[in-house]
């Protein structure tokens, strides 16, 4: 049974005794993310701070850090169950596979009645703020590392819009607290959003953008999934939940937003403006980014629920929600993947390296050389672009287990021949590279050498 929305989950969370609440009051500054860091060391509970120093609003962190509430929050015994489900209402195997009606967003019939539902009145409209009536520090943003400048929205989903076609776009992102009523969005430039930027500002328009917080936790997932960019990612979320979720029309923007959402934040970004300095921003690997310029975004309405729960991600050293999430998704979707990359087994993305800069990958080998190219075709799928160091495996080794992967490195690797590096897109969060250069990655060939 899909949960309408986040308090439903938190109340099952209760239930179940995965939930803790902590009543003392907290520091949004630091404390909230170090009480959270602590409790995901341990493969604690979901945490819902009810006393936030300066604020009215009760934070939740850690609801998905663990691979058991991912589950739960689905409706799954195991996360191969997604695989199954999607395969079962969507045939894979067909010329037009489910990739493709996803991105599409059409075919109802095909989607077995899954699509988003549009409705009138929502939730997330409940009240209603606009003009004056803003107020960003109102919302209890997170500072999450001693280094950095401002609060942090970790945990939106951030919806915008062709500017012809009007199909929605949909991407994950931190956005940093510039004053009352602008945000800065901290997009990077593979993000499709910076793209969608540019052809806004060639039309001379303002882009509308609505910031989406907290919800039913599929739909939370669904953006977490390794899709196309152009994916209708609440119609994935009504195939992972088996039931549509409702959206509504923005208060002042034309873009249509999850109705059982906790908060959204209306606006659009002028691209004629200057950008503006953001960081230092704590990273998945517990470092602070570099500052770096950033859109500012003009907030022209907040709505909400009666009684918010502001939701929020804490980076930070692993492990962490995030590389709970991103793993979890990665697997969840691995035969979709392999769509793409036919030869491709399993990989993984370990915890240590953020989910993102070092990746194991499997392959079934056929021809000499094979590993080679199966590490250029890896670095080509969305999960591994900023995997620094890739090792390429054959199909019998575990990629999970540590100790064969170096085993098959050990047995494998000429290191004179069986070395492939590449530059590739900087990835934002890489510590050792600087801002806007060129990212250098390395593969190393593992497999078994075929004569």
């Amino acid at each position: 049974m899909p949960y309408r929305c986040l308090s439903d989950f938190l109340e099952d969370l209760g239930h179940a005794g995965e939930l803790t609440r902590v009543e003392e009051e907290v520091d949004p500054a630091l404390e909230v993310a170090e009480i959270t860091a602590r409790s995901a060391e341990s493969g604690g509970a979901a945490l819902l701070f009810g006393a936030v120093k300066g604020h009215d609003l009760p934070v939740a962190t850690n609801l998905l850090a663990t691979e058991g509430r991912i589950c739960r929050a689905l409706d799954i015994a195991s996360l191969a169950e997604i695989s199954e489900r999607l395969a079962r209402l969507l045939d894979v195997s067909a010329p037009e596979g489910w990739f493709e009606r996803i991105k599409a967003g059409a075919q109802p019939a095909a989607l077995g009645g899954v699509l988003p539902r549009k409705v009138r009145a929502a939730a997330c409209q409940q009240i209603v703020r606009l003009g004056s009536d803003i107020d960003l520090g109102e919302l209890p943003l997170l500072q999450s590392a001693a280094e950095e400048t401002s609060r942090t929205i970790s945990s939106a989903v951030v919806f915008s819009a062709e500017p012809d076609s009007h199909r929605p776009v949909c991407g994950r992102f931190d956005l940093q607290r510039i004053d009352r009523s602008r945000l800065a969005v901290c997009w990077a430039a593979y993000d499709e959003h910076a793209r969608l930027l540019d052809e806004y500002r060639v039309r001379q328009r303002k882009m509308p953008v609505a910031v989406v917080i907290g919800g039913d936790p599929a739909f939370q997932l669904a953006a977490a999934a390794p899709l196309p960019e152009d994916s209708n990612v609440c119609a994935l979320a009504g195939l992972l939940r088996e039931k549509p979720i409702d959206v509504v029309a923005g208060r002042g923007v034309d873009l249509e937003v999850p109705a059982e959402a906790e908060i959204v934040i209306e606006g659009f970004v002028d691209p004629a403006e200057p950008p503006v300095t953001v960081g230092p921003m704590c990273a998945p690997l517990g470092h602070c980014t570099r500052p770096r310029p950033a859109p500012a975004m003009q907030v022209t309405a907040v709505t909400h629920r009666a009684n918010p729960i502001f939701a929020a991600f804490v980076p930070g050293r692993p492990p962490h929600e995030f590389c709970t999430v991103a793993r979890s998704m990665q697997r969840a979707f691995l035969p979709l993947l392999r769509l793409v990359m036919p030869e491709l087994v399993d990989f993984d993305l370990p915890e240590f390296a953020a989910a993102r800069h070092w990746a194991a990958v499997s392959i079934r080998k056929t021809y000499p050389s094979q590993g080679r190219r199966s590490a250029h075709a890896a670095w080509g799928l969305r999960p591994m672009m900023f995997a620094k160091t890739l090792v390429v495996v054959d199909a019998e080794v575990d990629v999970r287990d540590r100790d064969q992967v170096l085993a098959a490195i050990v047995a494998n690797f000429r290191p004179g021949q069986d070395v492939v590096t590449e530059r590739g897109p900087a990835d934002p969060f890489d510590p050792a590279t600087p801002t806007g250069s060129l990212s250098e990655r390395m593969a190393i060939d593992a497999t078994r050498k075929l004569t």
